[in-house]
Formats: C-alpha cells, structure tokens, sequence
C-alpha cells in the first residue's frame, strides 16, 4: 500500500510529465535565445534547444507574478 511519499512522488511525476508536455507541444522547433530576454544573462545550451527565451530565474518570476493575478 502507498504511503503518502509515494502518492506524493507520483503526484510529482506527473505534474512533471504534464508540464513537459505542454513544453513540447507548443515548442515549434525554433531554438531559444542565447540571451535572456528579461535579464540578458546567458541561457543554457539545453534550455535553449526547448525554445525557451528567459533564464530559468526569469522564468520562476514570471510564473510567480501570473499565479499572484491568477484569481483575478
């Protein structure tokens, strides 16, 4: 029987799974950009190869900022 760690990690996986899906169906083949657009920094090799064009802490605050405004 699963504890709740486990119903908790499977949880993750999907979430995680869902999230990376959403990624790859949206993501038109084109690669990122080499430069944050928000922060200018440099944007890792991997990220940029999913298309994505903000640095991972860029990204983290722009999700934070739309979950404040989510409700409203």
């Amino acid at each position: 029987m699963a504890d709740e760690a486990d119903i908790a990690n499977d949880y993750i996986d999907s979430e995680v799974t869902r999230a990376l899906g959403k990624i790859r169906q949206t993501h038109d083949g084109k690669p990122g950009t080499k430069i944050c657009v928000e922060c200018r920094e440099q944007i890792p090799l991997a990220r940029r190869n999913l298309g994505f064009k903000l640095c991972v802490m860029c990204a983290e605050e722009t999700e934070r900022r739309k979950s404040l405004y989510a409700n409203y």
